[in-house]
């Protein structure tokens, strides 16, 4: 009786939507939702859940057959002769026809096989031999009955398995900052015998623009990269199965061992995850700092921190056209001037990159220098070199195109007919991010956040000389920057510098005497007040090598939702 035991293996799958968190306000119903979720992740984070540690029932235990014993002897004969051998440059056909000399097993060598062979091996057997020169020189082999038969180096086949999505994925961002008129040529095409003519336009437009594209066909790339491997000559050839995971590759030993060693390589890269947690912070700064933030003073006077100056998201500085971090480390010493950091030559943003471990830190550090409101709290996770969007906000339609017609239907009487076109504006923020993970688990981003807000402009326009359509525009404000960092694994990279002016209305009043009714009114007063605020946003890539710092990770997204749970009970009372 033959007992198969198939355990099936649960994995709990987290989605994105729980890896992200933000900044919206919870719905009077998120308590009945989130103890599920908490006790989701409390379960997946357990180190022993998996299925090598179930134990199977006590009936299915007894069940089992008993391991079988047998009385062996304490030394059993060694029937395959063993020995050692040490060859330096020895003819191939040589060296087979005396490995079986004074046994009783025959040799028999194909006349195309030539070369040398140099080896040197302990305690092995003739199989032991003839296995280790066809992996290493290619020489093929084959036992029929006591008699070896070797044949030269021919193309081998060999499976190889790869696991990866079987996806091309595309995406693009652009950050463009222009100014000026653009006028198009306007023309008319010629026919026969005659000339063609129109009027051509000038162009004027200033500004910077960064535009980077991505481009994910890991399957069609591979692919590729094998044949420059191997060639296409002799019969070489190589086949992808994108769905299955398979390759089937036809070459030399020794082509065959590149390849394995190449795709080791690949799935090794492909597969390194890494976490992004990023926090976009708005700071409504004090008197005292309507400058900006005074980073030199966020830190301790004499500590090792230290702080990454640079200017980034102007003109191109690579052969991408991608921007990126420059600048000069400063030591934060007392007496220390900050100066001679680095700059593109146009267009840009101010940006630090410091080194500090803990968001709640730096958000306790920039409370000192103005009210914080944190916007939003993406967390995303993403492989290596593919590209992750967080979008948090909402889309309105806002009226992008008008078309007037007008049809006459006598000398005094005409009907006018409008075609709006509507267009969606995001309000909201967004973060794209693709990371490149290094072997000592630091991380090369490209990040471009956006944070955007729309509202409604009314605009009149005169389709006629009697009528005027009012047409609701969109009155979009956008903070954005386009950056290419580096980081090491858990250090917070900080963007700043995209600051705000705004205008709010606020009441005056005398205290006691504002309100009074009616003779109140002379005791109060409306003002404009001007305020400045800076955008900051925080992000800190973790890159996750093991199960267990995956596990750390959700458990740590299990204390979110249990502070979350605990903060809402206390805001929703409770009703009889």
């Amino acid at each position: 009786m033959k007992i198969i035991n198939n355990t099936m293996s649960v994995t709990v799958i987290v989605f994105a939507g729980v890896l992200v968190t933000g900044c919206q306000m919870m719905p009077s119903h998120a308590p009945e939702n989130i103890p599920a979720i908490s006790d989701a992740l409390d379960n997946s984070a357990l180190p022993g859940n998996n299925a090598a540690d179930i134990t199977p029932p006590p009936e299915v235990a007894a069940a089992l057959l008993p391991p079988l014993r047998a009385e062996l002897p304490d030394v059993l004969p060694d029937l395959v002769p063993r020995f050692d051998i040490s060859v330096n440059a020895s003819h191939a056909r040589e060296f087979f026809m005396s490995l079986v000399k004074g046994t009783s097993l025959n040799m028999v060598v194909h006349p195309d096989v030539t070369g040398t062979i140099s080896i040197a091996l302990r305690d092995v057997s003739i199989e032991d031999v003839l296995s280790t020169t066809r992996d290493v020189y290619g020489y093929r082999y084959r036992l029929n009955g006591n008699t070896y038969q070797v044949y030269p180096a021919r193309i081998r086949t060999q499976i190889f398995t790869v696991d990866y999505l079987d996806a091309v994925r595309k995406g693009s961002s652009r950050t463009n900052v222009s100014s000026g008129q653009v006028s198009n040529t306007v023309g008319s095409a010629a026919s026969p015998g005659s000339t063609a003519g129109g009027t051509s336009g000038s162009s004027d437009v200033s500004g910077s623009m960064v535009s980077t594209e991505s481009v994910s066909s890991f399957w069609g790339d591979l692919q590729e990269s094998l044949k420059m491997i191997i060639g296409e000559e002799g019969g070489r050839k190589v086949m992808v199965h994108p769905q299955s995971g398979v390759i089937v590759v036809h070459a030399l030993p020794e082509e065959l061992r590149n390849v394995g060693e190449f795709l080791q390589t690949i799935e090794n890269a492909a597969h390194r995850l890494v976490i992004l947690e990023a926090k976009v912070i708005e700071v409504t700064l004090n008197d005292k700092f309507q400058s900006g933030i005074n980073w030199n003073a966020l830190f301790e006077i004499g500590s090792d921190k230290s702080i990454l100056f640079g200017h980034s998201g102007g003109g191109s500085i690579f052969d991408t056209g991608a921007s990126a971090l420059a600048g000069t480390t400063v030591p934060l010493v007392r007496g220390t001037q900050v100066t001679g950091f680095d700059t593109n030559a146009f267009g840009g943003v101010f940006t630090i990159d410091a080194n500090l471990k803990d968001f709640n830190a730096l958000i306790e550090l920039l409370k000192t220098q103005g009210d914080v409101q944190v916007l939003s709290s993406p967390r995303i996770s993403t492989v290596n070199n593919q590209k992750a969007v967080i979008k948090v906000g909402q889309d309105e339609f806002f009226v992008t195109d008008v078309e007037t017609e007008t049809d006459t239907v006598s000398a005094t009487v005409s009907n006018t007919s409008v075609d709006v076109t509507l267009t969606p504006f995001f309000s909201g923020v967004a973060l794209d991010v693709i990371p490149q993970i290094s072997d000592d688990n630091s991380v090369i981003l490209h990040i471009h956040p956006a944070i955007s807000e729309v509202t409604e402009k009314i605009k009149s326009i005169s389709t006629s000389s009697t009528n005027q359509l009012s047409i609701p525009l969109a009155l979009s404000t956008i903070r954005e920057t386009d950056t290419v960092i580096r980081a090491d694994s858990g250090q917070v990279v900080v963007l700043g510098g995209l600051m705000k002016n705004a205008m709010r209305d606020e009441e005056a009043r005398t205290p006691l005497f504002g309100d009074v009714p009616v003779v109140g009114n002379m005791f109060r007063h409306n003002r404009s007040v001007a305020s400045k605020s800076e955008l900051v946003i925080l992000l800190r890539p973790v890159v996750i090598n093991s199960n267990r710092q995956w596990n750390g990770q959700l458990r740590k997204t299990a204390d979110s939702f249990r502070n979350l749970r605990t903060d809402t009970r206390q805001e929703v009372p409770h009703v009889p």
